[in-house]
């Protein structure tokens, strides 16, 4: 005799079977998707495509599975692969926006930016006021380097979303990559020295400097002095060469029939980076004098305080002097000095140094030696991308109550 339950679950098998069928379902589908979605999350991007596809191979028209196969892809690197799963959804459904933006993503990861730009401009028409829109679009600006329209961009994004943080993140990268763009650089500068129970004096200058032949710098100065009743000039040249890890400077000066200046001067410098906090420099210079020639050699260590940041520096300079009517004179100086940069551009420094030098004197051995403290700091600001300012305070107290104080201010221009 025939069970009638049993009949029952027969025939109710068969009728989901003929259900699924009529409406091309695999039975694992739902689990499928999921199971993508889940792959996706957990950033295992093959494993995710392969779920998606077995969905798409019972359900060719499932958007679901489609726009996660074209994401997985997108994530694995293949830009390529997902930009044909997004343009068949949008084939299917040209106004689907999720489908519109991660075909402007693809584009934009491939270099396409004029075709990202385009999908994005006309999803703009429709969503004006999409921030989610004006940031892509900002994005897409700022990789194309079209500076000024990623700047407008992330402006109307972060005024429709009033803190947002990627909106923030976008004006920030925009000017650091204007500021990148600025590579010369000129410089006119003043300082004005006083001395106790002495004549002041003042010193002018010029200066220019070269980033646009990476990774090369050069450098050249003109200067203007008036001291101790004199009037000099000088000419300066100089050039940097850096490399991964390290760098090499060398300059070089002027000042024909000088009484002040060097008549000539060179001098080279190397640092290398020991490690993330540590860096090593050393350096040595000939100066010819009017009355004196001198040799000197300098090494320095620099070690930042805070990661990436507030770098105090160690310099000790040993210089050996040979004047023309008598003998000759070896002295010291050491300086230390911190800096605190707000970012790349605006930063504090003070520093301080104790040496010695020698001189030539109207006695029997015709040389002499003065000891002398020197206390410093400056700031340097930028309120303009293209426009800085400088300023700096020198005290230096000598030997026998000389006292020498340094105002200095300096204007900078980049472009």
């Amino acid at each position: 005799m025939t069970d009638p339950a049993a009949v029952r679950r027969v025939v109710s098998f068969f009728l989901v079977a003929v259900v699924l069928s009529c409406f091309r379902i695999h039975p694992a589908m739902g689990g499928d998707l999921e199971s993508g979605n889940e792959r996706i999350r957990a950033g295992d991007y093959p494993g995710a495509a392969a779920a998606f596809r077995a969905v798409l191979a019972a359900s060719p028209e499932n958007r679901d599975a489609r726009f996660g196969l074209a994401r997985a892809l997108s994530f694995s690197g293949d830009a390529a692969g997902g930009e044909r799963e997004y343009r068949a959804i949008l084939a299917a459904d040209p106004g689907d926006v999720e489908a519109r933006l991660g075909l402007s993503d693809v584009l934009a990861w491939q270099k396409k930016y004029g075709e990202s730009i385009e999908v994005l401009d006309a999803l703009s028409a429709d969503r004006p006021e999409d921030v989610e829109v004006l940031l892509r679009q900002g994005k897409v600006s700022l990789w194309a380097g079209d500076l000024e329209t990623a700047r407008l961009r992330f402006g109307k994004a972060l005024s429709l979303s009033p803190g947002n943080a990627e909106a923030v993140r976008g004006i920030e990268a925009v000017e650091a990559a204007i500021t990148s763009t600025l590579l010369r650089e000129l410089e006119a500068g003043l300082s004005l020295l006083r001395i106790r129970n002495g004549n002041p004096g003042t010193q002018a200058w010029v200066a220019f400097r070269d980033k646009r032949r990476n990774p090369y710098e050069f450098s050249g100065r003109v200067d203007y002095l008036h001291r101790y009743g004199r009037d000099e000039g000088r000419g300066m040249l100089g050039a940097v060469r850096k490399w991964g890890g390290g760098s090499l400077r060398g300059e070089a000066s002027f000042s024909p029939g000088a009484e002040i200046f060097a008549r000539f001067a060179a001098e080279g410098e190397v640092g290398w980076s020991l490690n993330d906090r540590l860096a090593g420099y050393g350096a040595v210079q000939h100066a010819v004098y009017a009355t004196a020639d001198t040799w000197s050699g300098s090494a320095a260590m620099e070690y930042y305080l805070l990661p990436k940041n507030a770098p105090l520096r160690i310099r000790y300079v040993l210089t050996r002097s040979r004047f023309d009517r008598a003998g000759s004179s070896t002295d010291g100086t050491i300086l230390a000095k911190v800096t605190h940069f707000f970012n790349d551009d605006d930063r504090i420094w003070a520093y301080y140094s104790h040496g010695s030098e020698g001189y030539a004197t109207g006695t029997v051995d015709q040389i002499g030696n003065v000891t002398s403290d020197t206390f410093g700091a400056g700031g340097r600001f930028f309120p303009h991308r293209a426009w800085g300012v400088e300023g700096s305070l020198e005290l230096q107290e000598r030997e026998g109550g000389g006292r020498y104080t340094t105002f200095t201010a300096i204007v900078v221009h980049r472009y």
